[in-house]
């Protein structure tokens, strides 16, 4: 486990000098700061196939939200259960979980693919923050610069400049803006208190935390934020437009009749066209009642206007009424 770990650290080090060396001569004495930020775009782009997985994922759950909460609902057991019956409790609890487990995997569904890429880049994390703080992997960390912030090694508490408080207040904004992106997209997620109680209070304790993190660190959580934003906004907008039931245009799509009911709606048609074909002539017909009722709505109508306006109109109708 040593030996991993340090083969992890004297890659991530190598990778480093690597951005490093292609980012000197552009950026020159900042080059460290590049690095870094170089290093965090290609382990998000490294980690992306997970990221579509769970994006995929948290709609699936979102689509068997109605499934979930009836199995809830059928073996439902509340805290109280536990302290008056507390074996009762843990049936209802192992046939739900059984139930859950069953639907997940009949759908196809893993509910932990959404902590995946958070998981997988936690390695990455404790590795950099060793490396900045033990200079014997890279010793130029320790002197290297990245414009308000000397140097990268050092946290805010430390003296590493201004530059250190403002990731600080740039960490705690954009995780709380790329939270507030997925509680948007799956309205379940956001009906539940723990949630939203999770969206106020990461961003307070990682401002809190991010104090005593080296800046270094603090540049590769913000830079990782920022990509999480854009991928989420990319990743929901078109999942979006492929949900079901709607064109790619974003409009409601026609339901496909099937060939019962097409023949079930051309069932009538034909015996109408077949009663008014073999009827006699002049013989009722639903056609030829309707028919008719029209013809008699419309002479109605005009002999009715044509009264009105020749009473109206002649001056010896209206002498005779007032005569009467």
């Amino acid at each position: 486990m040593v030996e991993l770990w340090q083969g992890l650290l004297s890659g991530l080090a190598a990778i480093l000098e690597f951005f490093h060396d292609l980012t000197e001569p552009l950026a020159g004495v900042f080059a460290w700061g590049w690095a870094i930020i170089l290093l965090t775009l290609a382990v998000r782009v490294f980690l992306l196939p997970l990221a579509i997985k769970q994006t995929h994922s948290m709609r699936a759950m979102q689509a068997l939200s109605p499934e979930v909460k009836k199995i809830q609902a059928k073996y439902k057991a509340d805290r109280g259960m536990m302290r008056t019956d507390p074996e009762k409790y843990r049936e209802l609890r192992a046939k739900q979980q059984e139930e859950l487990t069953s639907l997940y995997r009949h759908r196809g569904v893993n509910p932990a693919a959404g902590c995946l890429p958070l998981i997988a880049q936690m390695p990455v994390f404790f590795a950099l923050f060793t490396v900045l703080r033990d200079n014997a992997q890279v010793p130029e960390l320790a002197d290297a610069r990245f414009y308000l912030i000397d140097p990268l090694s050092l946290s805010a508490t430390q003296g590493a400049g201004i530059g250190a408080f403002l990731l600080i207040a740039l960490m705690g904004a954009t995780t709380f803006v790329s939270q507030k992106q997925m509680m948007r997209s799956n309205p379940a997620m956001a009906n539940q208190p723990q949630q939203r109680i999770m969206l106020y209070a990461m961003p307070v304790l990682l401002t809190v935390f991010g104090i005593n993190f080296p800046a270094g660190v603090l540049l590769y959580w913000v830079t990782t934020n920022l990509w999480t934003m854009g991928q989420q906004f990319v990743m929901f907008r078109n999942i979006s437009d492929k949900a079901p039931g709607k064109t790619a245009a974003g409009t409601p799509s026609s339901k496909k009749k099937s060939p019962a009911e097409n023949s079930e709606q051309a069932a009538p048609e034909a015996a109408t066209a077949q009663e008014e074909a073999t009827a006699p002539k002049g013989a009722p017909t639903p056609k030829r009642n309707d028919a008719r009722r029209k013809r008699n709505a419309t002479s109605n109508g005009r002999g009715g206007g044509k009264g009105r306006k020749s009473s109206k109109g002649d001056p010896r109708a209206s002498g005779r009424t007032r005569r009467s």
